[in-house]
């Protein structure tokens, strides 16, 4: 089986095609069921985060989907045309998908360098993959190796220093634009998981009042009480926005939230006082026109990466070290996948070839009229040795070419050439 990775992340795509690609674990799962009875040889898991989308998928080595049927799929899924997304899109097949999702878990690909998000963001994208039956034994085993290859990374590089997520390095923002917090009143729309993150970091800057509003208000009651804020009406949005002086959007909402229509009156409402918004949803909750609007500041989760940017060097000996540790687990995984590929074909061939010398050994035996007992176990011996040598190259190449996704074409091979019958594997 071919493994393979189709997507785009924050480098290869703006925000406003991201958010059209995006999906929510419920749509992951019903287009991973379509997937599955589409192309039923075939395993995938879609990852989706605020920082990109991927379809991870395997395929017979001559079957489908290839790039193209990929791409088609994936932009059917979202009800694009594939000509709008294919340039923003990146492809990758064996050795270099393995290695892509090695570092994508490790937080080596994402936004926040070390973020530790990422990690249970792909631990649910296999969950929901495994519900839909959607990834088999190549796929789960590959995510399994991955989260573990992750946790490596960051027990033995120092890349995961600090607290670092979107959510904190959103706060960093919000720092450079108000040299205080302790007379600001800070309003967070959403109760997820990136809502939190930014929760517990802003609450470090002693802000005067923080509100919580989520559609759900038990969800919001929840994290408010926990966190020590204040829950609040999802119904009173607008009259909550005017009230602060930073909102924090992160929802799952395909829609925008704050749109110029709605909020239009704010600022004279707050007599112009300064307004920051940060969007940190996919697709984007804040509409970007709202920044034109007097002392209205509107960033989304692009204009977050030319801070993330600023951590590059401080992490760059961790990324260095976490790189080669990468590429050594992905040779790891080859390797142990070539002898789980092969096993079987190796056992196969070498029971043909003791049948084979067990067959010899009976014809010639009888022929052999001074052989005694020490001089047949001479020749079983001799011949036991010759079955094992002309294994050994067999066995090489088949474990040598499986990093190069040919192992089950010389498996094959193999198979025709000594008649292995698939009783036999």
């Amino acid at each position: 089986m071919i493994i393979a990775v189709v997507g785009c992340n924050h480098r290869t795509a703006p925000v406003h095609v991201r958010e059209r690609l995006a999906f929510d674990d419920e749509q992951a799962a019903e287009a991973l069921g379509l997937f599955t009875t589409q192309y039923p040889d075939s395993e995938a898991v879609i990852l989706s985060t605020c920082n990109r989308t991927e379809l991870y998928m395997t395929r017979p080595r001559h079957g489908s989907p290839g790039l193209t049927e990929a791409v088609r799929w994936l932009a059917e899924q979202r009800q694009l045309a594939p000509e709008d997304i294919s340039a923003h899109l990146y492809h990758h097949e064996q050795s270099e998908a393995v290695e892509h999702l090695f570092r994508v878990v490790s937080s080596l690909d994402s936004m926040v360098i070390g973020e530790s998000q990422i990690l249970n963001q792909s631990k649910r994208a296999l969950a929901v993959a495994d519900r839909r039956r959607a990834s088999g034994s190549v796929l789960h085993g590959l995510f399994t190796n991955a989260f573990a290859v992750a946790k490596e990374v960051h027990a033995t590089t120092a890349i995961g220093q600090g607290h670092l997520s979107v959510g904190s390095v959103a706060l960093d923002f919000a720092g450079r634009v108000f040299s205080h917090f302790d007379d600001k009143t800070v309003l967070m729309i959403g109760a997820g998981e990136m809502g939190e993150l930014t929760l517990r970091h802003l609450l470090t800057k002693n802000p005067r009042q923080v509100w919580v509003t989520n559609r759900t208000f038990a969800r919001a009651e929840e994290l408010a009480k926990n966190l020590g804020a204040q829950a609040k009406a999802f119904e009173r949005m607008e009259e909550l926005v005017a009230a602060s002086d930073i909102v924090i959007a992160s929802t799952a909402s395909p829609e925008p939230l704050l749109t110029v229509e709605k909020l239009k009156h704010v600022p004279a409402h707050r007599k112009f006082r300064p307004l920051l918004l940060i969007d940190l949803g996919i697709p984007r909750n804040i509409d970007p026109e709202l920044g034109k609007l007097e002392n209205f500041y509107v960033y989304d989760i692009d204009d977050l990466q030319r801070i993330t940017d600023e951590h590059w060097e401080e992490r760059q000996a961790g990324v260095i070290q976490g790189e080669r540790l990468i590429q050594a687990r992905v040779v790891d995984f080859f390797q142990d996948r070539a002898r789980r590929e092969a096993g079987p074909t190796i056992t196969a061939l070498r029971k043909r070839l003791h049948e084979i010398m067990e067959h010899e050994c009976e014809w010639a035996m009888p022929k052999l009229k001074t052989v005694d007992q020490a001089d047949r176990k001479l020749i079983e011996q001799m011949m036991h040795r010759t079955v094992h040598k002309i294994l050994h190259m067999p066995t090489k190449v088949l474990n040598g070419r499986a990093a190069e996704g040919k192992a089950q074409i010389y498996a094959d091979a193999l198979k025709q050439l000594f008649d292995l019958p698939d009783e036999m594997l």
